[in-house]
């Protein structure tokens, strides 16, 4: 394990300052050099903060932007004595308020969740998900609004830390987290998930964003542990693999089980999410097979739930996957 670390140092350093890497990539090297190197680190999320502004574009930069009010809150919030002025800390903090204010109040709908305008850079491009029509006026995505309920959250903690009037966002993410729960829960199928998977796509499918809500603290306990039964249903045990290896498994009881790419970005979220609810032994299965995959094959960006790389993608040059095998190192202090 340690060359595997030293190998990730060097590349993850690398991307921090890569003019060919996306805010997203330069983002997640960001959150895991920042016990390493702090400081570039704290640079790179405080760059990326300022590039979006106070009007932050409703595209796939909302991704990398909420992943940086995430990190830097964080930083702040368990770290006080972290080597950044006050003047700087505050000055950070109120550009992500304001960023927070502009997206609530001109990209959520009348269902009080965020419309957006393209779907996260994180999912490949054969998964299902791509499959279903975007609408006309946008569309509510999970991920994207699972992300900015947990960076709200993060950012309630640290605005009131440094004395900022975190009030109204108070009550709008309690409104954010109902609203999600009124819209994407199935009682049926003790997840959530959004209509069109069973609807609007040309097959139905179970997906694994429908688990992610654990990693914002969105459900409620009980609903935690309906959501865990899926990743312990014996159907998804058959093969080699964890179940939280499926980013999509169809749900057709004569269709094969047949699943999407796994995406070890997703499983971080998941192993994460599942430590809220103290599913520790789940979310340690989750890091260790995933480890696995990403140790047997190098840093590719998705693999299939046989364990090989998923076709079309190589074995190296994943910032994403690289920034993961780190993170899943310090994963118990997200």
């Amino acid at each position: 394990m340690q060359s595997l670390t030293t190998t990730i140092h060097t590349d993850l350093g690398t991307v921090l300052s890569s003019d060919s890497a996306t805010p997203l990539q330069q983002v997640l090297a960001a959150i895991a050099l920042v016990n390493d190197n702090p400081e570039e680190a704290l640079i790179t999320l405080q760059k990326n903060l300022k590039l979006a502004g106070t009007t932050p574009q409703n595209n796939e930069s909302l991704v990398a932007l909420f992943f940086s009010i995430i990190s830097f809150c964080r930083i702040l919030s368990t770290n006080p004595k972290i080597d950044l002025s006050l003047e700087n800390k505050v000055e950070t903090l109120s550009l992500c308020l304001e960023q927070y204010n502009f997206i609530f109040d001109q990209y959520t709908s009348d269902d009080g969740l965020l419309q957006t305008k393209a779907w996260p850079p994180i999912f490949d491009k054969k998964d299902p998900l791509l499959k279903i029509p975007a609408q006309e006026n946008g569309f509510s995505d999970l991920l994207t609004n699972i992300l900015f309920i947990r960076a709200t959250a993060e950012l309630i903690k640290a605005g009131g830390i440094y004395k900022l009037n975190i009030a109204p966002l108070i009550e709008g993410n309690e409104l954010m987290i109902y609203c999600f729960n009124e819209k994407y829960w199935n009682e049926n199928t003790g997840n959530y998930q959004r209509d069109s998977w069973l609807t609007e796509s040309p097959q139905q499918f179970f997906h694994i964003t429908g688990l992610l809500p654990l990693y914002a603290k969105i459900p409620t306990q009980d609903k935690a542990e309906r959501m865990l039964q899926h990743l312990l249903h014996p159907r998804y045990l058959e093969n080699d693999g964890m179940p939280a290896y499926f980013c999509a498994a169809w749900v057709h009881s004569n269709q094969s089980q047949s699943a999407g790419p796994i995406q070890p970005l997703l499983n971080w979220l998941l192993a994460i999410g599942l430590r809220n609810y103290d599913f520790v032994v789940t979310a340690d299965q989750v890091k260790s097979e995933t480890l696995a995959l990403i140790r047997k094959h190098g840093h590719a960006t998705a693999f299939t739930n046989t364990g090989e790389i998923w076709p079309g993608q190589t074995n190296d040059g994943s910032p994403e996957t690289a920034a993961v095998e780190m993170l899943f190192a310090q994963y118990l202090r997200h």
